[in-house]
Formats: structure tokens, sequence, C-alpha cells
């Protein structure tokens, strides 16, 4: 125990005094909690990390921003992609009736006969001939016309089959 107090000891009967003692015991068993300051981040000199990590942290939460907002537009995107999708399909569905109709034989006959004003054959107005069809046909002989009379053979028969 140490005492501030420069006065002799033996005169000190305030030590004798129980009561005081006990609190300053108590005193000097539980100081007073002294908070000593602690350097704090600015006080530190990492200004600079933190500076960082709050620019880290940013660029975070603006890419998480971007991906959502581009998932958004895709998913947008294929909303209007299946939209104009089923409504082709059902243009499709709608056409190919229009085309089932159409090509029906009844609907034939009746836009021969009500728009081109045809009328159908009568077995009065069919006449039957017959072709005589082993004088059509004549085979020819070919000759020996040699290199060039081939060559200009050759060369009718690719322009008979071109169609000219």
């Amino acid at each position: 125990m140490s005492y501030h107090n420069n006065s002799n000891l033996a005169y000190d009967l305030s030590l004798f005094d129980r009561s005081n003692r006990e609190n300053r015991e108590k005193r000097e068993a539980n100081p007073k909690l002294r908070l000593s300051e602690a350097p704090s981040v600015s006080k530190s000199g990492s200004k600079f990390k933190v500076v960082a990590a709050a620019v880290v942290v940013l660029a975070a939460l603006c890419a998480v921003n971007y991906s959502n907002t581009k998932m958004d537009e895709m998913a947008l995107m294929i909303e209007d992609q299946q939209d104009e999708l089923q409504n082709a399909l059902d243009d499709n569905t709608l056409l190919q009736n229009k085309l089932e109709s159409t090509v029906n034989t009844s609907y034939i006959e009746k836009y021969a006969e009500e728009t081109l004003g045809m009328t159908k054959v009568s077995p009065s107005q069919k006449k039957y001939i017959s072709v005589n069809t082993e004088n059509l046909v004549k085979v020819e002989q070919e000759e020996d016309l040699g290199f060039i009379g081939r060559i200009k053979s050759w060369w009718d028969g690719v322009l008979e089959y071109i169609g000219f």
C-alpha cells in the first residue's frame, strides 16, 4: 500500500478504522476501469484499406444489380419471343385450315362453275380416238460421222437436253 500522504504513519489513526480500510481495500482491489483510447481505423493509418473495402463492396453490389437486370431483360425477351411463337403457330393453324378448305375437290368444282363458268363434261361430249403408234416411231441408223460429227452430235444432244 502506498500513501501519498507524507505524514508519519504512527499518528495515522485512519489505518485503524475498519470501515475506511475495507472501503480502501475494495477500491484498490477493483480499480476503476479506465478506457484507454484504442487506435481507431481512421487513426491507425489504414484509411486506404477502408476506402478499398468500400469500393470492393460497392463494386460487388453493382455487379449483382447488373446481373439481375440482365436476367430480367433476358426473361422479358424470352417471354416476348414465346408470345410471337404462339401467334405464329396460331396463324399457321388458320392458314392450314384455309389451305385444306381450298384444296377440297368440291370447293374446286364450285369455284370452276361459279367463277369461271365451266360445266362438267357430259358423255355426249366425249370422243375417243385411236392412234396408230406403230407408224409414229422411226429409228434411224447412225452413220459413222467421224470425230467432228460425233462432237457436233453430242453438242446437239446437250442443247436438246437444255431445251434449245
